[in-house]
């Protein structure tokens, strides 16, 4: 008879368990536009939009890109536009048959050494052969400003016309300061997102990751009381 309650309370055990399994599996399956878009890829590198970014060293500053291209990448680097610019935020930014403007977004983490700031001054320094120019400017953001946007067109990378595409490779190091204004920026904590994503939900059924988790949790855990007590009154 104890055999036959131990065994009955396992298998409950483990299907309480299922739930969070099945997630699992569902949330690292690709979906079908992911697993259709990378095949793609690998053959025929066919253009299509691209959204890339990178943080630098201590995560307090974030550059995103966005683009049509055959290939995307923002990397973040330890190479700078100008010597004078070491240790400022510096990205290598890459793209190949790109057909339109590379729209950026600069981004200060709440609470990081840039906090605050509201100037920035963008150094670029494109490779050989690489399009574009070489060229300084800056960008400023309002109050209301998340982050700092600009485009690929203050370096001569433009919106193509027809079938013309272009590739570039260029290093962009940033350097963020603050400046008296008679509206001070104010940094928004909900730029970007920090710590874990609890609002995960299935691709297949749309429930989200915690609704599952602790479901199956509070599950597991009255069957291990159950199966607590029933072993001492059958003891």
């Amino acid at each position: 008879m104890r055999k036959k309650l131990a065994a009955l309370l396992c298998a409950g055990m483990l299907a309480c368990a299922l739930p969070a399994l099945a997630w699992a599996e569902e949330a690292a399956e690709p979906t079908a536009d992911q697993a259709t878009a990378q095949e793609t890829g690998a053959a025929t590198r066919s253009i299509g939009p691209w959204q890339e970014s990178a943080s630098n060293e201590d995560g307090s500053f974030v550059l995103s890109g966005e683009t049509r291209a055959a290939s995307f990448a923002v990397i973040a680097t330890s190479e700078t536009a100008d010597d004078a610019l070491d240790g400022m935020p510096s990205f290598r930014v890459v793209a190949e048959n790109a057909t339109k403007k590379i729209d950026f977004g600069a981004a200060l983490i709440a609470g990081g050494k840039y906090a605050g700031c509201n100037k920035l001054e963008v150094h670029v320094k494109p490779s050989a052969g690489s399009a574009g120019v070489a060229k300084t400017f800056e960008v400023t953001r309002a109050a209301n400003q998340s982050s700092f946007n600009f485009t690929s067109e203050m370096f001569n990378l433009g919106d193509q016309t027809g079938d013309a595409s272009y590739n570039a490779d260029f290093i962009m190091t940033l350097v963020p300061s603050k400046v008296d204004t008679d509206e001070p920026a104010v940094d928004d904590p909900a730029a970007l997102p920090s710590g874990t994503d609890t609002g995960a939900t299935s691709p297949k059924t749309g429930m989200g990751a915690g609704a599952v988790a602790g479901a199956s949790f509070g599950m597991l855990a009255a069957a291990g009381v159950v199966a607590f007590a029933l072993r001492r009154k059958l003891a």
